[in-house]
């Protein structure tokens, strides 16, 4: 379950960056579960493969190009977090980010709203907002563990919604 959970991950960070656009939009089209899979593995192989080679340099390129197209840890590595809120405050600001009412109709699309109850949706919400909160502590170490011990015991009532989609079922970002 893991797994899913990661590809939910990976597909409201997507839909986030591209929300926010600027140099944070996404290239090309969300990945389906089997391509993310696919792309996973081979960053897992070769993140394995890297301290044994010669070859790192070359080999660690395509490791951080993989993170990057698989928004690999968004949610979860606060740097990453706080620069899309740096780019979110330049931009302006971003109504997804604003409260959970406005997560759930911007990053959800309307077959996932559909598929989730009234409070699996704002667990949704919740989890995925806690984090960007937390990340905006960062700097303040006691702040930032608490709000994340609040988050984290989420993730385990965290429901799947990102099952397999068709080209029409996507937000409109």
């Amino acid at each position: 379950m893991e797994h899913l959970l990661e590809y939910q991950d990976y597909l409201l960070a997507y839909r986030l960056r591209a929300l926010v656009g600027g140099r944070l939009r996404p290239a090309g089209k969300p990945f389906e579960l089997a391509e993310y899979a696919t792309r996973r593995l081979e960053r897992q192989a070769l993140a394995r493969e890297l301290l044994g080679t010669n070859d790192y340099h070359t080999r660690m390129r395509r490791v951080d190009e993989l993170t990057g197209e698989l928004n690999f840890g968004f949610w979860h590595n606060p740097n990453e977090t706080v620069k899309v809120l740096r780019h979110v405050i330049e931009q302006g600001g971003c109504r997804a980010l604003e409260s959970e009412d406005t997560f759930i109709d911007e990053l959800l699309t309307r077959r996932e709203r559909e598929g989730l109850s009234h409070r699996e949706q704002r667990l949704v919400a919740r989890y995925y907002l806690g984090l960007f909160r937390a990340s905006a502590a960062y700097l303040d170490a006691e702040v930032f563990t608490r709000l994340r011990g609040e988050v984290e015991p989420l993730r385990e009532q965290m429901p799947l919604f990102a099952l397999p989609f068709t080209g029409t079922d996507v937000p409109s970002v």
